[in-house]
């Protein structure tokens, strides 16, 4: 089997190449090339593969095969001998996001001695998991800050190789136990770590890292973060969503968390005022209800259809109803999906759940309940009325 030279070993910087075609084998997905050298990265490590170019046919992706690299191409090149062209923003962005993940690693480690047991590079952002859940915002900023100390610091970055025996006495992060040589990554005076990845010649070119949030899992924590452009492109965000929301507020910056913290509770407060006004007004709208519906088998049956925005008081207007003497109610709400609440005085001799889904068996939907309460719904609209009256024949 052939090897593929990977390019992007020496010189991470690279944003061009030429190549020669070993093969080229058809695939579902298209055609998977095979070159004798590559500055193309392939998805490993955490790292998303690199996009770019062969003679101008995009690649889709390129694969670890182990020696070799697959890059996956919609057509075949043409000729032998090819052109490859980088996205370069793609992958400077891919360098300043791995290279930033080394320093904050390194950093957790320094300040708190919490190691990093997985990383993945996204889309938009970042994650490591630390392999504890006890973290607290105090020490992800103190590990953010010592981070960024380096980052502003444009501390050389150094990528070597070593021969296994000599990189397992070094002073590495995290224990290797790849054979052969081991490529490092040396951020001066700070990180020594092995790795496979693309990454920033001087910390400054990272930019800045920014941690986004952190969440407590299963024995460890997640920390989601960002740097260089993306870390400007959110902070830029972040600011014209909080200055919207001071416009709205006509307030300044640092007086929106409280004003919100102030309207979210007064809309609590508010909410709970009209639910007990929605109470009321049921069972002053049960008890007329059922003062006016006829009487059939020594049983007063309400029937009645309300709107759809009125669906919270149609439930609680049907249960109202089942607090009156021999009382049996059947109320539908127009609305899409359409519902429907059956109930009786305790006791009573009909079954509301048997009702109901006689009722939804003969003209759709679905449902169920108790003895003395039912609710269901999703028939057509248009017969709604129809079902209801259907209900009060099985009562009957």
């Amino acid at each position: 089997m052939s090897k593929t030279e990977r390019l992007y070993y020496a010189d991470c910087y690279l944003r061009e190449f030429a190549a020669r075609v070993l093969r080229v084998e058809p695939t579902p997905k298209g055609f998977r090339v095979y070159l004798d050298r590559t500055a193309f990265y392939p998805e490993s490590g955490g790292q998303p593969t690199d996009h770019g170019s062969l003679d101008g046919i995009p690649l889709l992706e390129a694969l670890d095969e182990g020696d070799e690299i697959a890059h996956v191409l919609a057509s075949a090149p043409p000729n032998e001998n090819v052109k490859g062209s980088l996205d370069w923003g793609r992958r400077f962005d891919h360098m300043q996001q791995h290279t930033g993940q080394h320093l904050l690693s390194a950093a957790f480690e320094k300040t708190g001695s919490y190691k990093t047991v997985s990383f993945h590079l996204g889309e938009e952002t970042s994650t490591i998991d630390l392999d504890s859940d006890r973290l607290v915002r105090r020490q992800i900023e103190e590990a953010e800050d010592l981070a960024n100390q380096v980052v502003f610091e444009n501390r050389g970055v150094r990528i070597f190789s070593q021969p296994t025996n000599v990189a397992q006495v070094m002073d590495l992060r995290k224990p290797t136990l790849r054979e052969g040589d081991v490529r490092l990554v040396e951020v001066e005076r700070f990180d020594l770590s092995a790795c496979g990845g693309t990454h920033v010649n001087q910390t400054g070119a990272i930019g800045m890292i920014a941690v986004r949030k952190f969440e407590r899992l299963k024995g460890l924590t997640r920390v989601e973060f960002v740097c260089g452009r993306r870390a400007l492109r959110m902070a830029r965000l972040d600011f014209l969503v909080l200055s919207e929301a001071a416009r709205l507020f006509s307030t300044g910056l640092e007086s929106v968390p409280e004003l919100i913290a102030k309207q979210a509770q007064e809309l609590r407060d508010a909410l709970r005022a009209r639910d007990k006004l929605v109470e009321r007004l049921a069972e002053f709208q049960a008890l007329e209800l059922w003062r006016v519906a006829p009487e059939l088998e020594g049983r007063k049956i309400v029937r009645h259809v309300f709107p759809a925005e009125e669906g919270r008081l149609a439930k609680l207007v049907a249960h109202a109803v089942a607090k009156q003497p021999s009382a049996i109610a059947l109320i539908g709400v127009k609305s899409k999906p359409t519902a429907l609440f059956f109930s009786q005085s305790p006791q009573g001799e009909p079954d509301m759940a048997s009702i109901l889904k006689e009722t939804v068996a003969s003209y759709g939907g679905k449902g169920g309940g108790t003895r003395d309460f039912a609710q269901g719904g999703g028939l057509d609209e248009g017969r709604l009325e129809e079902a209801l009256n259907f209900a009060q024949s099985l009562v009957r």
